[in-house]
């Protein structure tokens, strides 16, 4: 297995790869619940699991786009630009498998260092991913263990949400991607995380107690002048 600087150097001239292009898109049927950004691996054809996982997730309207992981820079870009406008629907999540996978960590890193969260990172079987720092709120990485390659996931310095390393008996590399069971359960988080913001979002703020008036008391009664009678 290469490590991550070389397979980067071996791999540079793979931007063009973008042309593969992004899977169409079914439109929402109403606003969206939330942005999702998937990243697939190397060439686009050893995760087409998450081009069924995307559709999934926008027949519930989430706002979910799949790319080559070589793409990650300009999304991040884009996602920390909606973040600055305010347009950012939340919950924000990235999704990658396999080099997708390390590169979700990596964008999720970068944007962390720009004071962005994530509020759900979905790993499937990185081959060498980072720690995860600061600003991931929940770190979910699904792996197997058919290779000797360690495929778990760390937090690094900054981390203070919750990670899960789960092993996925009985699939490979190639197939962890393709699981409906993983790709229902990936659905569901999101839109539990989804009904909590509304939640929150529509809970009536208390009101500040009322502040009783102080009783102020009665201003004393005139005394009438003392009439002086004239002398006889």
């Amino acid at each position: 297995m290469p490590t991550r600087l070389s397979r980067r150097a071996a791999l540079a001239g793979l931007a063009s790869l973008a042309a593969c292009g992004p899977t169409s898109l079914a439109p929402l049927t109403g606003p969206p619940h939330g942005r999702v950004v998937l990243l697939r691996g190397l060439l686009n054809v050893f995760s087409t699991g998450l081009n069924f996982l995307t559709a999934d997730l926008r027949q519930v309207d989430f706002d979910a786009r799949v790319r080559n992981y070589v793409e990650w820079p300009a999304l991040a870009e884009g996602i920390a630009k909606d973040a600055r406008d305010g347009t950012l629907v939340r919950p924000f999540a990235i999704i990658g498998h396999s080099y997708g996978a390390d590169d979700a960590v990596v964008m999720a890193n970068h944007l962390g260092g720009q004071g962005i969260g994530t509020d759900l990172l979905v790993t499937f079987d990185p081959t060498s991913g980072d720690p995860v720092g600061a600003g991931v709120v929940r770190v979910l990485n699904f792996y197997q263990d058919r290779d000797a390659v360690d495929r778990t996931l760390e937090s690094g310095p900054g981390f203070t949400g919750t990670l899960e390393n789960r092993l996925v008996p009985g699939e490979s590399h190639i197939s962890i991607d393709k699981q409906e069971r993983l790709h229902a359960e990936v659905v569901a988080l999101l839109q539990s995380l989804a009904t909590e913001r509304q939640a929150r979002a529509t809970r009536p703020v208390a009101a500040a107690p009322m502040l009783a008036e102080p009783v102020l008391a009665a201003p004393p009664m005139p005394v009438p002048p003392r009439q002086v009678r004239a002398g006889r």
